[in-house]
């Protein structure tokens, strides 16, 4: 029993520690995911909109810590109660996601007091990896479903005695073998290795404080060395971007080839159907029929004979699965309404964007690096050219206050959220590639531009 407690432990405790550290690597994409659960047609949960991000941080931190805790075996009997309590919301959020019918209605109280019915609002994927690891909410179900039985024997050992801080062979299996598994998980389904190194960090903080402090200060020294890695981490990747960066606005991403359609690839494209509604003459019951099964039954005499139309104008339902498109609602909009992307994806030399999703609250201390570009752009025939979502007359008021004379367009905010967390950020892109990307606390300067684009100082 002793170690399949310990493999227990050592099994959720590494995946806690990846699962947090891949969220704190985007604490801003997972506070995004966490609104969407927060919506009225989600869980209803306006209220703690406001207060996301410090929810998302918190979250990271918390499964960063337990995960360690976990591992080393530090306070047995508060770490199983957190571990299992936190799976099991887990496992119920899941549960929800997957179980959420897209087409539904659901009930909730206005601003007034007043009942009033709206859509569902189904969040699509459960955000557990971020974009590292993208789960349907099916397979993230599944997924917690596993780790809540691996908590059972965690459980078992906090409260019989078996599990007390490592020690020993305990302490060199427990580190041997979470370094591995991670190593293996990183290899096969981040391509990113630095979890690992924060992983070997977070041992050797937690086995220094335990070797040389004694006494009731041993473990929360433990936690505190931890606690100060997960900070520094999450603060760094806050104030720039992700380390890591895995959406389709990465370096080295194609922006050309993540627009284009299933057919132009020539791969599968997801099928979809429209619920056709009928009504039985006899009974007064409603019958969905997709429109995919219609052809087999509208020659039927019996179903023409048994049943009446109510609707062709049904919801679409996807029926397979198949590739959409990493960029679906990429635009560059002029003030005519115009999509200019497809032409500016094909200039000839480097592009450069300045991306700010929320003008009203974009940083001004970038303000001078988007000015000595403009000049760069101008002297070395550069493009230079500002996506934002921000309406005209605010455009206007931004561009005159800060001196900025490079056309902006319009695009959608949800969209800007993806290209970049920071606000403002600068992309440079060449035959649709993206080459480069900076928040604006690490702008390049006006030598790092001109090399990049290899001008010669």
């Amino acid at each position: 029993m002793h170690y399949v407690v310990l493999i227990s432990r050592i099994l959720v405790g590494t995946l806690f520690v990846v699962s947090g550290l891949i969220k704190a690597n985007d604490a801003l994409g997972f506070m995004y995911k966490l609104e969407e659960y927060f919506e009225p047609g989600a869980l209803n949960l306006v209220s703690w909109t406001p207060h996301a991000l410090e929810l998302a941080v918190f979250v990271c931190v918390a499964e960063i810590l337990l995960g360690v805790a976990l591992l080393t075996g530090a306070w047995s009997r508060l770490t199983a109660v957190l571990t299992a309590a936190m799976m099991a919301f887990f496992t119920w959020l899941t549960w929800y996601t997957s179980t959420c019918d897209p087409y539904g209605m659901k009930t909730v109280i206005d601003a007034a007091g007043a009942a009033v019915s709206i859509p569902n609002q189904c969040v699509l994927s459960c955000g557990c990896f971020g974009n590292a690891i993208p789960l349907t909410p099916w397979e993230s179900f599944v997924k917690d479903l596993v780790i809540s039985a691996l908590t059972l024997p965690i459980l078992v050992g906090a409260f019989t005695g078996r599990t007390r801080l490592n020690s020993g062979k305990d302490a060199w299996i427990a580190v041997t073998s979470s370094l591995v598994l991670l190593w293996v998980f990183c290899e096969a389904l981040l391509h990113w290795n630095f979890p690992v190194l924060f992983l070997a960090g977070c041992w050797a903080v937690a086995e220094g404080a335990r070797r040389r402090i004694n006494g009731r200060l041993q473990i929360p020294a433990m936690a505190a060395g931890t606690l100060v890695l997960t900070a520094a981490f999450t603060a760094a990747t806050l104030a720039y971007e992700p380390m890591r960066d895995y959406r389709p606005y990465a370096v080295g991403e194609s922006l050309i080839e993540n627009r284009k359609s299933a057919e132009e690839l020539g791969l599968e494209p997801p099928q979809f159907a429209v619920e056709y509604t009928f009504r039985n003459l006899q009974t007064g019951a409603d019958t969905v029929v997709l429109s995919t099964d219609w052809l087999a039954v509208y020659k039927d005499p019996a179903f023409t004979a048994t049943y009446e139309v109510v609707s062709y104008d049904g919801p679409q339902k996807k029926i397979k699965d198949g590739y959409e498109p990493p960029i679906l609602d990429l635009q560059m909009l002029d003030a005519a309404g115009n999509d200019v992307l497809d032409s500016v994806l094909q200039l000839d030399g480097y592009v450069w964007l300045h991306v700010s999703r929320d003008l009203a609250v974009a940083e001004r201390r970038g303000v001078p690096a988007f000015q000595a570009l403009t000049q760069e752009a101008a002297a070395h025939g550069w493009h230079l050219f500002a996506l934002t979502s921000a309406p005209p007359a605010e455009v206007e008021e931004y561009t005159r206050a800060n001196r900025l004379t490079y056309p902006f367009f319009g695009c959608d905010q949800t969209e800007l959220k993806i290209i970049a967390r920071s606000n403002p950020a600068l992309l440079l892109l060449k035959d649709g590639v993206v080459l480069g990307k900076w928040p604006w606390r690490a702008l390049p300067s006006v030598e790092e531009a001109r090399r990049v684009c290899g001008v010669a100082s």
